[in-house]
């Protein structure tokens, strides 16, 4: 059976939250917990969001997904569609990637994953601010994740067809 194509145009600031959904969800973080950080993602108030795996304490695995608002904002009134070569269900190809192998770790480790975020530099200059959205996105302020159990070996990929999203992958050797 072949892959089902959604034909659409979306704006590209929908695109990005898509992405960010769909790499979430293959990761297997909760909807209550994906619709925060969507949220945010909508408001353009992160840069970054990563999910990770722990062994003892320290992380094993992670995955990243950024976004380059500066870049965004360059192409912000062009529209993408969602059919384009590739792409399934609405993701693209890298995002379905990275966050499927993501998922597929944590499930045969029988572990649950964590999620951190990255706010942008506006946001991180007012104190008062930054705190506020932590509460608001689900996170500690001012706290941090574990060490790694060993150097990780990383590789990263931006969207082709959405080069202001790029996703990595970062695993203990």
């Amino acid at each position: 059976m072949a892959p089902q194509t959604f034909t659409g145009t979306y704006t590209r600031t929908q695109a990005v939250v898509d992405q960010v959904d769909i790499f979430l969800r293959y990761a297997g973080i909760d909807q209550a917990d994906r619709e925060r950080i969507l949220n945010a993602i909508n408001e353009k108030w992160l840069q970054a969001v990563g999910v990770f795996l722990l062994d003892d304490g320290l992380r094993v695995l992670e995955a990243e997904i950024r976004i380059d608002w500066s870049a965004h904002s360059d192409h912000a009134n062009l529209t993408i569609s969602s059919d384009l070569p590739g792409w399934e269900e609405g993701g693209a190809p890298e995002v379905i990637v990275f966050g499927r192998r993501f998922g597929e770790a944590a499930k045969s480790r029988h572990v649950q994953p964590s999620f951190w975020v990255r706010f942008v530099g506006r946001i991180l200059l007012n104190p008062a601010l930054h705190r506020r959205l932590c509460e608001t996105v689900g996170v500690v302020y001012g706290g941090g994740v574990p060490a790694w159990k060993s150097e990780p070996k990383s590789r990263s990929m931006a969207l082709q067809d959405l080069a202001e999203v790029a996703v990595s992958l970062r695993e203990a050797e």
